[in-house]
């Protein structure tokens, strides 16, 4: 870890306390909590991922994206594009310290509502493996709007396009189309934690988690050329 990179985590630590992040999130999981303790045991491994991947939207798409909003309000992501911070340790910083929320209370949650007694491998790669993906896939979308308002609407569509493998997940209309999806195989991965899957499954999910891991990497770092380098330039 570079000094630079060490210095944007503690700098991101910071700001996400400061934004109110972590107050968030603690709310949501005990409402998560306190509505998960409604439905019946049986149920509850098969309908736990469901609610992690909702969960990761707030700590991801959403809070990478107010981040990105208030560093440009306060100048601050104008003044990175002409730092020597590379691009790839200022989105490692927004997909470390984010992610390392979202395992922790994605945990927290499973702890406290389905015991111990289930896979912590692969809900923790699932849990990194989507985290990374909405967090750079948040900061693709966001990196051209300048304000809340503009960005609330378009986001939900985006939001909506990501959490369509959920569809297949519950049965609602099975498709082999859905594994063509980024957030598919983060998907299987949990859901393998608490009902039995095919070793076909877990091959899919760690490697096409770390193809589309790559493809988002590659979208996150060409919008903040296009949309914060380029228009630093013009100024």
């Amino acid at each position: 870890m570079t000094t630079k990179l060490a210095s944007t985590l503690k700098l991101d630590l910071r700001l996400q306390s400061r934004y109110g992040f972590y107050y968030a999130s603690a709310l949501t999981a005990i409402l998560m909590i306190i509505l998960l303790r409604q439905l019946p045991l049986q149920d509850l491994g098969f309908l736990i991922p469901v609610f992690l991947v909702g969960n990761l939207v707030l700590n991801t798409f959403y809070f990478v994206a107010g981040m990105v909003l208030f560093e440009k309000s306060e100048g601050t992501l104008q003044a990175l594009a002409v730092s020597p911070l590379p691009i790839r340790e200022y989105l490692a910083s927004k997909v470390g310290t984010l992610t390392l929320l979202s395992v922790v209370e994605n945990f927290a949650i499973i702890l406290l509502i389905y015991g111990p007694s289930f896979d912590l491998l692969p809900v923790l790669a699932g849990t990194v493996a989507m985290a990374a993906i909405y967090v750079l896939a948040g900061f693709a979308v966001v990196a051209k709007y300048n304000s809340i308002s503009e960005y609330i609407m378009p986001s939900v569509i985006y939001v909506t396009a990501l959490q369509l493998p959920l569809v297949d997940y519950l049965g609602i209309f099975k498709s082999p189309v859905f594994y063509l999806f980024p957030a598919q195989a983060p998907l299987v991965l949990m859901g393998s934690a608490f009902t039995p899957a095919e070793s076909w499954q877990i091959a899919y999910g760690l490697v096409y988690s770390l193809i589309c891991i790559g493809g988002a990497y590659i979208l996150a770092s060409k919008a903040f050329r296009k949309y914060i380098v380029r228009q630093e330039g013009e100024i």
